[in-house]
Protein backbone atom coordinates (compact mmCIF):
# COMPACT_ATOMS: atom_id res chain seq x y z
CA UNK A 1 0.00 0.00 0.00
CA UNK A 2 2.77 2.40 1.02
CA UNK A 3 4.66 1.54 -2.17
CA UNK A 4 1.62 2.40 -4.31
CA UNK A 5 1.26 5.80 -2.61
CA UNK A 6 4.93 6.64 -3.22
CA UNK A 7 4.65 5.68 -6.90
CA UNK A 8 1.50 7.80 -7.30
CA UNK A 9 3.21 10.83 -5.73
CA UNK A 10 6.26 10.45 -7.96
CA UNK A 11 4.12 10.21 -11.08
CA UNK A 12 2.16 13.29 -10.05
CA UNK A 13 5.36 15.25 -9.45
CA UNK A 14 6.75 14.21 -12.82
CA UNK A 15 3.55 15.30 -14.62
CA UNK A 16 3.56 18.65 -12.76
CA UNK A 17 7.15 19.37 -13.78
CA UNK A 18 6.41 18.51 -17.38
CA UNK A 19 3.41 20.82 -17.65
CA UNK A 20 4.70 23.82 -15.64
CA UNK A 21 6.10 26.59 -17.88
CA UNK A 22 9.59 27.57 -16.77
CA UNK A 23 10.08 31.35 -16.86
CA UNK A 24 13.43 32.71 -17.97
CA UNK A 25 15.60 34.10 -15.18
CA UNK A 26 15.32 37.82 -14.50
CA UNK A 27 18.12 39.79 -16.12
CA UNK A 28 19.00 43.39 -16.99
CA UNK A 29 19.02 44.62 -20.57
CA UNK A 30 19.52 48.05 -22.17
CA UNK A 31 17.60 49.89 -24.87
CA UNK A 32 19.63 50.38 -28.06
CA UNK A 33 17.55 52.73 -30.32
CA UNK A 34 17.29 56.44 -29.52
CA UNK A 35 13.57 55.98 -28.77
CA UNK A 36 11.09 53.11 -28.73
CA UNK A 37 7.78 52.26 -27.01
CA UNK A 38 6.55 50.05 -24.20
CA UNK A 39 3.24 48.31 -25.06
CA UNK A 40 0.52 46.70 -22.98
CA UNK A 41 0.56 43.48 -25.03
CA UNK A 42 2.94 41.77 -27.40
CA UNK A 43 2.75 43.01 -30.97
CA UNK A 44 2.63 46.45 -32.59
CA UNK A 45 -1.16 46.53 -32.20
CA UNK A 46 -0.72 46.83 -28.42
CA UNK A 47 -1.43 50.19 -26.78
CA UNK A 48 1.57 52.38 -25.96
CA UNK A 49 2.21 52.64 -22.20
CA UNK A 50 5.31 54.80 -22.33
CA UNK A 51 8.53 55.67 -24.09
CA UNK A 52 11.94 54.06 -23.74
CA UNK A 53 15.17 55.88 -24.56
CA UNK A 54 18.65 54.77 -25.52
CA UNK A 55 20.49 53.44 -22.48
CA UNK A 56 17.35 52.81 -20.37
CA UNK A 57 17.80 49.73 -18.19
CA UNK A 58 14.98 47.17 -18.12
CA UNK A 59 14.47 43.92 -16.21
CA UNK A 60 13.25 40.96 -18.27
CA UNK A 61 10.19 39.37 -16.68
CA UNK A 62 8.94 37.03 -19.39
CA UNK A 63 9.85 36.00 -22.92
CA UNK A 64 7.52 35.06 -25.77
CA UNK A 65 8.30 32.87 -28.77
CA UNK A 66 7.28 35.72 -31.10
CA UNK A 67 10.38 37.75 -30.14
CA UNK A 68 8.54 40.04 -27.69
CA UNK A 69 9.71 40.30 -24.09
CA UNK A 70 7.79 41.52 -21.07
CA UNK A 71 10.02 43.89 -19.14
CA UNK A 72 10.05 46.31 -16.23
CA UNK A 73 11.63 49.77 -16.67
CA UNK A 74 14.11 50.26 -13.83
CA UNK A 75 13.66 54.05 -13.57
CA UNK A 76 9.83 54.06 -13.52
CA UNK A 77 8.72 50.57 -12.47
CA UNK A 78 6.39 50.35 -15.51
CA UNK A 79 5.91 46.91 -17.04
CA UNK A 80 5.04 46.07 -20.61
CA UNK A 81 6.21 44.44 -23.84
CA UNK A 82 9.07 45.37 -26.18
CA UNK A 83 10.81 43.54 -29.04
CA UNK A 84 13.93 41.72 -27.86
CA UNK A 85 16.13 42.86 -30.76
CA UNK A 86 15.86 46.41 -29.40
CA UNK A 87 17.59 45.33 -26.18
CA UNK A 88 21.22 44.57 -25.45
CA UNK A 89 22.77 42.62 -22.59
CA UNK A 90 25.67 45.09 -22.66
CA UNK A 91 25.11 48.59 -21.22
CA UNK A 92 24.47 51.21 -23.91
CA UNK A 93 25.61 54.80 -23.50
CA UNK A 94 23.08 57.51 -24.44
CA UNK A 95 24.25 60.69 -26.18
CA UNK A 96 24.12 63.73 -23.88
CA UNK A 97 24.53 67.42 -24.67
CA UNK A 98 24.46 70.63 -22.64
CA UNK A 99 22.61 73.90 -23.18
CA UNK A 100 25.09 76.59 -24.25
CA UNK A 101 22.61 79.52 -24.10
CA UNK A 102 21.70 81.52 -21.00
CA UNK A 103 18.12 80.38 -21.57
CA UNK A 104 16.65 78.12 -24.25
CA UNK A 105 12.96 77.24 -24.81
CA UNK A 106 12.26 73.53 -25.32
CA UNK A 107 9.67 73.56 -28.10
CA UNK A 108 6.79 71.31 -29.08
CA UNK A 109 7.90 71.10 -32.74
CA UNK A 110 11.06 71.94 -34.75
CA UNK A 111 10.33 75.63 -35.47
CA UNK A 112 10.99 78.83 -33.55
CA UNK A 113 7.27 79.77 -33.45
CA UNK A 114 6.18 76.47 -31.85
CA UNK A 115 4.65 76.26 -28.39
CA UNK A 116 7.29 76.25 -25.59
CA UNK A 117 7.17 73.29 -23.19
CA UNK A 118 9.92 74.31 -20.77
CA UNK A 119 12.68 76.88 -20.40
CA UNK A 120 16.17 75.36 -20.18
CA UNK A 121 19.21 77.20 -18.86
CA UNK A 122 22.94 77.19 -19.52
CA UNK A 123 24.51 73.86 -18.52
CA UNK A 124 21.23 71.90 -18.39
CA UNK A 125 21.76 68.34 -19.62
CA UNK A 126 19.68 66.89 -22.46
CA UNK A 127 19.70 63.53 -24.22
CA UNK A 128 19.55 63.55 -28.00
CA UNK A 129 16.68 61.39 -29.20
CA UNK A 130 16.23 62.32 -32.85
CA UNK A 131 18.03 64.46 -35.43
CA UNK A 132 15.51 66.51 -37.41
CA UNK A 133 15.84 68.79 -40.42
CA UNK A 134 17.45 72.23 -40.68
CA UNK A 135 19.53 71.90 -37.53
CA UNK A 136 16.78 70.90 -35.10
CA UNK A 137 17.19 68.05 -32.60
CA UNK A 138 14.55 66.27 -30.56
CA UNK A 139 15.93 66.04 -27.04
CA UNK A 140 14.92 64.76 -23.62
CA UNK A 141 15.52 67.12 -20.69
CA UNK A 142 17.30 64.94 -18.13
CA UNK A 143 15.91 66.64 -15.00
CA UNK A 144 12.25 66.98 -16.00
CA UNK A 145 12.05 64.07 -18.51
CA UNK A 146 10.21 66.42 -20.90
CA UNK A 147 10.67 65.65 -24.61
CA UNK A 148 10.88 68.52 -27.10
CA UNK A 149 12.85 70.24 -29.85
CA UNK A 150 15.86 72.57 -29.68
CA UNK A 151 18.33 73.98 -32.26
CA UNK A 152 21.52 71.92 -32.30
CA UNK A 153 23.58 75.14 -32.48
CA UNK A 154 22.43 75.94 -28.91
CA UNK A 155 23.83 72.65 -27.52
CA UNK A 156 27.41 71.65 -26.71
CA UNK A 157 28.97 68.20 -26.44
CA UNK A 158 30.88 69.07 -23.24
CA UNK A 159 29.75 70.91 -20.12
CA UNK A 160 32.92 73.05 -20.11
CA UNK A 161 32.14 74.19 -23.65
CA UNK A 162 28.55 75.03 -22.72
CA UNK A 163 29.59 77.06 -19.69
CA UNK A 164 32.12 79.13 -21.66
CA UNK A 165 30.30 82.40 -22.26
CA UNK A 166 30.90 84.36 -25.49
CA UNK A 167 33.13 87.45 -25.21
CA UNK A 168 30.25 89.87 -25.56
CA UNK A 169 26.61 90.23 -26.56
CA UNK A 170 25.10 92.82 -28.84
CA UNK A 171 21.94 94.26 -27.29
CA UNK A 172 19.34 96.52 -28.86
CA UNK A 173 16.18 98.19 -27.59
CA UNK A 174 12.74 98.46 -29.13
CA UNK A 175 12.30 102.01 -30.44
CA UNK A 176 8.56 101.85 -31.22
CA UNK A 177 5.49 101.42 -29.04
CA UNK A 178 4.78 97.85 -30.18
CA UNK A 179 6.86 95.52 -32.29
CA UNK A 180 5.90 92.04 -33.55
CA UNK A 181 8.51 89.32 -33.05
CA UNK A 182 7.95 87.11 -36.10
CA UNK A 183 8.81 83.52 -36.94
CA UNK A 184 10.43 84.48 -40.27
CA UNK A 185 11.95 87.69 -41.71
CA UNK A 186 8.68 88.82 -43.30
CA UNK A 187 5.70 90.95 -42.32
CA UNK A 188 3.49 88.04 -43.43
CA UNK A 189 5.09 85.56 -40.99
CA UNK A 190 3.37 84.47 -37.78
CA UNK A 191 3.78 86.57 -34.64
CA UNK A 192 5.58 84.83 -31.77
CA UNK A 193 4.99 87.62 -29.25
CA UNK A 194 4.62 91.41 -29.08
CA UNK A 195 7.58 93.46 -27.88
CA UNK A 196 7.04 96.84 -26.25
CA UNK A 197 8.92 100.12 -26.15
CA UNK A 198 12.45 99.80 -24.68
CA UNK A 199 12.26 96.00 -24.43
CA UNK A 200 15.79 94.66 -24.54
CA UNK A 201 16.74 92.12 -27.22
CA UNK A 202 19.96 90.37 -28.14
CA UNK A 203 20.94 90.40 -31.80
CA UNK A 204 21.79 86.91 -33.05
CA UNK A 205 22.23 87.36 -36.80
CA UNK A 206 21.39 89.49 -39.82
CA UNK A 207 21.07 87.22 -42.85
CA UNK A 208 18.19 89.05 -44.53
CA UNK A 209 18.50 92.72 -45.55
CA UNK A 210 16.75 94.94 -43.04
CA UNK A 211 15.83 92.11 -40.65
CA UNK A 212 17.52 91.09 -37.38
CA UNK A 213 17.16 87.71 -35.72
CA UNK A 214 16.91 88.51 -32.02
CA UNK A 215 16.33 86.87 -28.65
CA UNK A 216 14.41 88.47 -25.81
CA UNK A 217 16.38 87.65 -22.61
CA UNK A 218 13.39 88.09 -20.29
CA UNK A 219 11.37 85.34 -22.02
CA UNK A 220 13.83 83.35 -24.13
CA UNK A 221 11.69 83.99 -27.25
CA UNK A 222 13.62 84.02 -30.54
CA UNK A 223 12.40 85.56 -33.81
CA UNK A 224 12.81 88.26 -36.44
CA UNK A 225 12.18 92.02 -36.32
CA UNK A 226 12.93 94.90 -38.72
CA UNK A 227 16.29 96.41 -37.76
CA UNK A 228 14.98 99.97 -38.28
CA UNK A 229 12.75 99.56 -35.20
CA UNK A 230 15.70 98.96 -32.87
CA UNK A 231 18.23 101.32 -31.30
CA UNK A 232 21.58 100.49 -29.64
CA UNK A 233 20.57 102.54 -26.56
CA UNK A 234 17.26 102.81 -24.66
CA UNK A 235 15.20 105.91 -25.50
CA UNK A 236 13.41 108.39 -23.28
CA UNK A 237 10.23 108.19 -25.31
CA UNK A 238 8.96 106.56 -28.50
CA UNK A 239 8.26 108.65 -31.59
CA UNK A 240 5.22 110.90 -31.10
CA UNK A 241 4.95 111.14 -27.30
CA UNK A 242 6.54 110.95 -23.86
CA UNK A 243 6.51 108.02 -21.42
CA UNK A 244 4.95 110.16 -18.71
CA UNK A 245 1.94 111.10 -20.84
CA UNK A 246 1.40 107.69 -22.35
CA UNK A 247 1.98 105.66 -19.18
CA UNK A 248 5.06 103.88 -20.52
CA UNK A 249 7.40 102.36 -17.97
CA UNK A 250 11.00 103.66 -17.81
CA UNK A 251 13.71 101.35 -19.05
CA UNK A 252 15.30 98.96 -16.54
CA UNK A 253 18.26 96.93 -17.86
CA UNK A 254 17.77 93.22 -17.35
CA UNK A 255 19.96 90.83 -19.27
CA UNK A 256 18.52 87.52 -18.10
CA UNK A 257 15.19 86.44 -16.55
CA UNK A 258 14.89 86.13 -12.80
CA UNK A 259 11.36 84.70 -12.96
CA UNK A 260 9.58 82.17 -15.10
CA UNK A 261 8.85 83.51 -18.62
CA UNK A 262 5.45 85.04 -19.28
CA UNK A 263 4.35 82.41 -21.78
CA UNK A 264 5.01 79.36 -19.59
Amino acid sequence: MTRSIIITLLLGLTWSCATTQVKPPEASFYVTPEITYLRDSLGYEGNILGQLYRGDEVKRLDADKSAWWRVEIRRTGQTGWVRKELLSATPVSPVFYYVSEDSLPLLECPASDCHPLQLLFRGDEVQRVEEGKQGWWRVLAVKSRILGWAPSASLAARLEEAQARPPGKLYYYVAVRRLSLRAQPSTQAGVIRTLRFNDQVQKLEEKHPGWFKVRQPSSGAVGWVPGRNLQPQPLISPPGGSPAKKGLKPFKPREEPQLEPEFM
